[in-house]
């Protein structure tokens, strides 16, 4: 396969000098039509260096310091890169390779990317992922799950592929070395070496073993070449033991006596004629004598977790952290720790919305609705910075598991719900953890008869204050925090078995609530009449009774008109009357019939799993499934605006677990089973008047292309734009509260250096507003 080439998309570049014991740069947002990633950032598995660069690389990207001016460049799969689970990466020929956990590969060499996915679509069993990448003048050799990979750095095309394991086998190569004659390969079936003059190394019968150790099953997981010496790490349950080779024989390496030496390694590597090894909790560097020269438990003021090192020209330090990021030495008694902003973790089963911030919860439910045991707490992000709240950092958080759901209160955006499918319910602030609610201060309960967890599925607030929490397998599967601090419950009846798993719930414009059945219960739908007692309410389930296309349920949204849509693993309903529910009229959610590509009708989503309905500013609904990714569709969802998975955009998976969107700019967030991403979308949440209105870019440079924005407009305001002498230029209907203008005129033409008038008004006129832009060229 001819591998593909592409430029990489212009590179954020974060032109900040570095200073101080600890670095973080912070990022300005996106324009319109852009993407950007929300993934960590704080474990770089490898280092290298380029003429002019560090380069460390962590599982979602690229972090380049330039060595003139100390700036830092970011790549990822948003800036041309074609994968995510960067497994290795190694430099040389002008070229940086990179390999994947999937055994896809990218050659980076200036700024264009030519992916070589051979590896990745090879009819190979089990998997393909790239351990280490050995640079040998003109070819790269790969060692990968299944074997060696030998690549053309000309060409870029796979020369070959070697099983070397018994009687040619697959096995997995973890390492790789060359000392001038010989191949050393890194095994889980040993030491195996072979001569590099062989005739044909594909042929497993010109590997053997080396007796190392004499012992049978030996796994070696990191091999190098140091000083005329092969060192190689055999690696056991009791620990980590490097053995050297001189040719002769096999002695242990063990220069201290220290029983500690035998902590697990991450890397073993030759740089600048100096051996530095990674160790679990330590780096050491040693001369060509293997004499230990510099010893770092501790740098930029943190325990050490290497997991890669090497010298620069000036024999300082660069290395890439399991915590720390990329850690730079200025001095042997002063590092520094340079992480770009992110979470802490790739966690984001689902999101929630408020005040400016996105808040994240990481936790998880397994499929058959047992607990994960997740105790990476909360993430927030806000003012471009992100904030992590977990057992380490935050009291309260110590004894709570599994945070599967945030709601931000709508009267305090401030303050936000952790549902807990363990610990019960949190309320948490933007400085830290109130108070956490279980059996011992609510109504809320622990599982029936079991008595060990307090399941909480979801939580909403009414339009009154009152805080709704549904509550998992217990005998009152619905509580309300009433506004004065009181609790009520409130039994599901037959409807909801004490065995029930009870899901998220959703309160409507007419104040009734919608709670999940999860494994096949369907909808739990409840209508209170006062708050007064816990018998006063009326109560139904929805089922495929009452037009639901399954009755397994994932997700419910309430749409700008009051309409009610569910996604269930066979597609979408929407309930249009919702207010009818308890009216004892006929109550039937429809389906709604799109046109396929072949003509025929079909429902929406049908066969999809719809894992979360979210509505933009403009009523438009955004669709997350577990196989095809996210969409856009048009308000009466007959029409797909968007379509984005995996393989035509920066999104890391087509399994997308929430949607939300962050009203005050649009922006939409994706939570992924591999991480978070967003896209600054067309629409914004509306006021009934104009308010703080203004455009951006503005003024519009001359080498911008994108979209330009309108926002803080009345909600679907008619918008023309116009040059100083009052002739058209662009004329549209702003998406809820913001406008969109391509940069172009009527006839598809740049408009001409000067001062453009943006006219916004509402339907019948009586709102009505002007701003500017100024276009140079």
């Amino acid at each position: 396969m001819q591998p593909g080439t592409r430029r990489l998309l212009p590179i954020l570049l974060l032109s900040i000098l570095l200073g101080g014991l600890s670095f973080q740069v912070v990022g300005q947002g996106i324009a319109v039509g852009n993407w950007r990633h929300h993934l960590p950032n704080n474990q770089v598995i490898a280092v290298t260096e380029s003429q002019d660069r560090i380069i460390g690389a962590t599982p979602y990207g690229l972090v380049l310091f330039n060595k003139e001016d100390s700036s830092l460049e970011k790549i990822n799969k948003i800036h041309g890169l074609s994968d995510f689970g960067i497994t290795s990466m190694s430099e040389g020929k002008g070229l940086l390779l990179i390999g994947y956990q999937n055994g896809n590969i990218d050659i980076l060499q200036g700024r264009t990317v030519t992916n070589v996915p051979d590896v990745m679509i090879a009819s190979v069993m089990g998997s393909k992922r790239i351990n280490r990448i050995l640079v040998l003048e003109e070819t790269a050799y790969l060692a990968c799950d299944f074997g060696i990979v030998e690549l053309d750095l000309n060409s870029f095309l796979i020369r070959d592929t070697y099983y070397i394991g018994p009687q040619g086998s697959l096995v997995n190569v973890n390492d790789l070395a060359f000392n001038g004659t010989h191949f050393f390969a890194a095994t889980n079936a040993g030491l195996l070496v072979a001569d590099a003059q062989a005739a044909n190394l594909s042929d497993f019968q010109n590997w053997h073993r080396e007796t190392v150790t004499g012992l049978p099953n030996e796994v070696f997981t990191l091999v190098s070449h140091f000083s005329g010496k092969i060192l190689a790490n055999l690696s056991n349950q009791d620990g980590d033991y490097i053995y050297i080779g001189d040719g002769q024989g096999w002695t242990l390496f063990d220069p201290f006596n220290e029983v500690r030496y035998f902590d697990r390694k991450h890397r073993m590597r030759n740089s600048r004629d100096h051996l530095l090894i990674a160790n679990d909790q330590y780096l050491d560097v040693f001369d060509a004598s293997l004499e230990r020269i510099r010893h770092h438990r501790f740098y930029a003021e943190d325990q050490a977790r290497p997991l890669d090192a090497i010298l620069d020209e000036e024999n300082r330090i660069w290395a890439g952290d399991q915590f720390l990021g990329l850690v730079r030495e200025h001095s042997p008694s002063d590092f520094e720790k340079i992480i770009l902003p992110g979470p802490p973790k790739p966690s984001s089963f689902s999101l929630g919305t408020g005040g400016g911030r996105l808040w994240v919860a990481p936790g998880d439910i397994s499929r058959a609705g047992s607990n994960t045991w997740n105790q990476e707490g909360v993430f927030i992000f806000g003012n471009e910075n992100w904030t992590s709240y977990d057992r380490w950092s935050v009291n309260g958080l110590d004894s709570v598991w599994d945070i599967i759901r945030i709601t931000v209160d709508p009267g305090n955006p401030d303050r936000a719900y952790a549902s807990s499918w363990a610990s019960g319910m949190l309320e948490i602030s933007t400085t830290g953890v109130e108070k956490q609610y279980d059996h011992t201060n609510s109504s809320l309960q622990r599982r029936f008869e079991i008595e060990d967890r307090t399941r909480v599925g979801g939580v909403a607030v009414d339009r009154a204050g009152n805080l709704w929490v549904t509550n998992s397998q217990v005998q009152r599967p619905l509580s309300v925090k009433k506004p004065n601090g009181e609790w009520l419950s409130f039994s599901g009846g037959s409807q909801v078995p004490s065995s029930q798993v009870v899901g998220n719930i959703l309160i409507d414009q007419s104040d009734q609530k919608w709670v999940v059945l999860h494994q096949g219960g369907g909808i739990f739908l409840f209508k209170e009449n006062d708050l007064e007692s816990n018998n006063n309410f009326n109560a139904r389930k929805l089922t495929t009774q009452n037009g639901l296309p399954s009755n397994e349920v994932y997700s419910l949204a309430v749409d700008h008109d009051g309409y009610v849509w569910v996604g269930t693993d066979q597609g979408v309903a929407v309930f249009y009357s919702p207010q009818r529910a308890f009216t004892g009229d006929p109550f039937t959610a429809q389906l709604i019939v799109v046109e396929e590509r072949d003509g025929f009708a079909g429902y929406l989503f049908e066969n999809e799993t719809i894992n979360a309905i979210t509505i933009d500013g403009s009523n438009k609904k955004w669709f997350a499934t577990s196989r095809s990714g996210a969409f856009l569709l048009r308000a009466d969802a007959r029409e797909t605006l968007f379509h984005f998975t995996a393989e035509n955009s920066p999104l890391p998976s087509n399994n997308i677990l929430d949607i939300k969107i962050r009203e005050e700019t649009g922006e939409v967030f994706f939570a992924t089973d591999r991480g978070l991403v967003s896209f600054r979308g067309f629409a914004t949440t509306a006021r009934g008047i104009h308010s703080d209105v203004y455009a951006f870019p503005n003024p519009v440079r001359p080498h911008y292309s994108g979209y330009i924005a309108v926002k803080g407009l009345v909600s679907n305001a008619m918008v023309k734009i116009t040059d100083i002498n009052g002739n058209l230029v662009y004329e549209t209907v702003a998406e809820g509260g913001q406008a969109i203008w391509n940069g172009q005129d009527l006839f598809g033409n740049r408009p001409a250096t000067g001062v453009y008038l943006v006219f916004s008004t509402n339907a019948d006129g009586s709102e009505t507003m002007v701003t500017k832009i100024m276009f140079l060229n």
